[in-house]
């Protein structure tokens, strides 16, 4: 069963990447790309930067658009292989399939190494970068010195990890907690090297305080300001266990299962604190997102780095199953596979064909009935334009539908207006003197319609057209299209 659902899972992997229309944030942070920046609202900018290079070079496409996680997926799998080899030596060469299926078995793995977000390039990078630290340590222990290059290395791996996404931090947070906790270990502290290490990561980091910086902190009040609840505080107290179920969930609690079993088996390398690391890169950003789920909200994927370096002890579980010790465990690792196989495939299915939820009604998965259709708002958004007497703005009620709207048209000035700051209200607030005074075409839907705040924007708003979108006769939405006059920011 094992090669046919790695086969299955590379399958559909490839399958998702050449024809599943674009995520609204995979566009959103595509568009970001064609407007370079030295950081954004949502995100810092490294995906971005890196998605604007690929665009510039070779064009806009489904290809071009998810190409990076073609390379990321090689880098980040290529590195296990190096981390099992240097654990397990030869063993390696089969290892790194149990390893290559068991992620691939993860939903949080799955979609996120599927997706041209950031978390692919993010999870690659720290991943590399701890490596290097475990290598660099290992060596440190025994002759008190351990090669330049890879603790170098390793700082500008995590440092590249965090402009790529600010979760990043949860990882050099845990090398350091592990580097403090170690007796042989704690006396770095006092190594210039780590200090060049510090800088080093404070000038890669740069672009980013910049930004913020001129933009009156805007990225870094929105990850302060984000989240923040008021529930009782029994509903306060309820929101870690929340936090650890959705995780387990999304992580596989089949996988998760097996790397609790692998943390206490016994590694065939000896002298390694490849152990230790491990349990603090998992400890720190865990008990911290819980401890930040008490007074605001922790979603389940800002934990994705707390699980990589569990990975690797994965095999100390799976080679007891194929050498029959135990049957109990063969079914959890064959029930991982299924799970994984099973949840992928709807994955799949949903961002190629339709959600599924669309058979059972009009309002579920809004987010996915939102991939469909842009080609045919696209054919009447251009009707209209074609008959005004001067290029109008191009407007749509939330942040993705004007992103998705934006790649299908290849068009980096379509904006969105809507309660909800995002990337558009900076560079809105940025264009305002260009924009002022401007018809626009406005698209809106049933999930983010035209609000009476953006109406107030314009002299006149008039409804011209609606496009329904369907898919192998299955109802998906409809989206509403009008003419405005006299905008006003």
């Amino acid at each position: 069963m094992t090669t046919v659902a790695l086969v299955a899972f590379i399958f559909l992997r490839i399958g998702f990447w050449l024809f599943a229309p674009p995520n609204p944030d995979e566009a959103y942070y595509w568009l970001w790309g064609q407007h370079l920046d030295f950081s954004y609202y949502d995100h810092p900018p490294l995906q971005s930067w890196l998605q604007g290079l690929i665009t510039a070079v070779f064009g806009k496409s489904l290809f071009t658009l998810r190409s990076l996680n073609l390379i990321t997926n090689g880098i980040f799998f290529y590195t296990y292989y190096r981390i099992l080899q240097y654990l397990y030596g030869d063993y390696a060469r089969r290892y790194i399939w149990w390893i290559i299926l068991a992620i691939s078995a993860s939903p949080l793995y799955s979609i996120m190494l599927s997706l041209a977000w950031h978390d692919h390039l993010a999870i690659t990078l720290s991943l590399v970068g701890a490596y290097l630290c475990i290598r660099f340590l290992d060596e440190y222990r025994v002759n008190g010195n351990g090669a330049n290059w890879r603790l170098y290395g390793c700082a500008i791996a995590l440092a590249l990890a965090l402009i790529t996404k600010y979760n990043s931090l949860f990882m050099t947070l845990g090398l350091l907690m592990a580097i403090a906790t170690h007796p042989q270990l704690r006396k770095l502290f006092r190594d210039l090297r780590l200090w060049l290490c510090v800088a080093i990561y404070a000038i890669i980091f740069s672009p980013v305080i910049y930004w913020n910086y001129s933009n009156n902190f805007q990225s870094f009040r929105f990850y302060v300001n984000r989240s923040v609840d008021t529930g009782t505080p029994i509903m306060r107290l309820l929101e870690p266990l929340g936090f650890v179920g959705i995780s387990l969930l999304m992580l596989s609690p089949f996988i998760a299962w097996l790397l609790w079993k692998g943390f206490f088996k016994e590694l065939p390398r000896q002298e390694t604190v490849y152990k230790h690391i491990a349990l603090w890169t998992f400890a720190v950003p865990t008990v911290l997102l819980m401890f930040i789920s008490l007074i605001s909200t922790a979603l389940y994927y800002w934990n994705i780095h707390a699980y990589l370096l569990l990975f690797p002890l994965l095999p100390l579980v799976v080679s007891s199953i194929n050498s029959r010790v135990t049957g109990g465990k063969s079914k959890v690792f064959y029930a991982a596979q299924g799970a994984g196989l099973l949840f992928t495939a709807i994955f799949v299915w949903n961002s190629c064909i339709f959600p599924v939820s669309a058979l059972w009604g009009k309002d579920g998965d809004q987010d996915g009935r939102m991939l469909f259709g842009w080609s045919e708002v696209v054919a009447e958004v251009q009707k209209i334009v074609n008959t005004l007497p001067e290029k109008p703005l191009i407007v749509t009620s939330d942040y993705r539908s004007a992103a998705d709207l934006a790649f299908e048209m290849h068009n980096s000035q379509i904006t969105a207006l809507s309660k909800r700051i995002s990337q558009f209200t900076v560079w809105n607030s940025q264009n305002a003197p260009q924009q002022k005074g401007k018809s626009a075409v406005l698209i809106s839907d049933q999930w983010y319609p035209l609000t009476d705040e953006v109406i107030a924007h314009f002299q006149q708003v008039t409804p011209v057209s609606k496009v329904a979108i369907s898919r192998f006769g299955v109802y998906l939405k409809t989206y509403d299209i009008a003419i405005a006059k006299n905008y006003q920011p």
